[in-house]
């Protein structure tokens, strides 16, 4: 999937001239490369394929391994290992407690995705423009006085709109708008996302059930908020938008025998 990229940047990290039109290396084409190139090839493909993914990674380690490897390649001008150090050092600050440390970790994150994007040439790159908007996001929550809404708004729209098939960026788009108060375009962009992909999280459920019921319309949101709250988590935001919607619920009075899961 990443062959192209990789044999690129192995490449270009051994300074070995490659044209930008290279030919993907097959993996017959492989096995008669060097050792060394063909354990890079392999360590990067993974990074780039873990930090690729649409949705948010669950493992620390693989984080640290993946960030690890795609250092070896932060000086080449190619904007999928830039975003993807971005991305890298974004969840690496989710998984840190010390604040200050945070705040050094996505503000290196937001160099790295700049680059992506100042990179990307005529064939745009989502990922660094998603990445971008998300370093914003976690930053405006440290930088009290920060107002990044409308930059956040325009990056996750242009990342949208270079990859019609993640459904996280239009729900990140919703979240923007929802923590602005702007709660018809966030239900909006909710309901766009379950379009692409439907309930793919508790999260998108959980937010588009408290923007309707922000917006007066309480049934709807309740039953939003119900299949937020019964859906399966897959890591630690799912898990906090599962037990927000059950304190939603708890606050609207709403009756645990319609939304409590019982065991067998």
């Amino acid at each position: 999937m990443f062959r192209r990229i990789v044999s690129r940047v192995i490449a270009a990290s051994a300074g070995v001239q490659m044209c930008a039109a290279a030919t993907a290396l097959t993996d017959k084409q492989l096995a008669k490369k060097p050792e060394w190139y063909r354990k890079d090839v392999a360590a990067l493909e993974v990074s780039l394929e873990r930090l690729g993914r649409h949705g948010f990674n669950t493992s620390p380690s693989y984080v640290k391994e993946a960030y690890e490897t795609l250092m070896k390649y932060e000086d080449l001008p190619n904007a999928e290992v830039q975003w993807r150090l971005a991305r890298a050092l974004v969840e690496k600050a989710f998984w840190t407690k010390d604040v200050h440390e945070q705040e050094r970790l996505l503000h290196q994150a937001k160099e790295y995705a700049q680059k992506g994007i100042k990179l990307e040439g005529e064939k745009r790159c989502a990922g660094a423009h998603k990445w971008y908007a998300i370093v914003l996001t976690k930053l405006q929550k440290l930088e009290k006085k920060a107002n990044y809404y409308e930059e956040i708004v325009k990056h996750l729209e242009t990342a949208a709109s270079l990859d019609k098939q993640d459904a996280y960026t239009v729900h990140l788009l919703g979240v923007a708008h929802y923590k602005q108060g702007n709660f018809a375009k966030a239900i909006e962009a909710f309901e766009n996302a379950e379009k692409v992909r439907e309930r793919f999280s508790p999260c998108n459920l959980y937010y588009m059930g408290a923007s309707l019921v922000e917006m007066g319309k309480k049934e709807e949101g309740i039953k939003k908020l119900i299949a937020a709250y019964r859906a399966h988590a897959h890591n630690e935001h799912e898990i906090k938008s599962r037990s927000r919607a059950r304190t939603m619920l708890l606050h609207l009075e709403v009756d645990p025998a319609e939304y409590e899961i019982h065991p067998y």
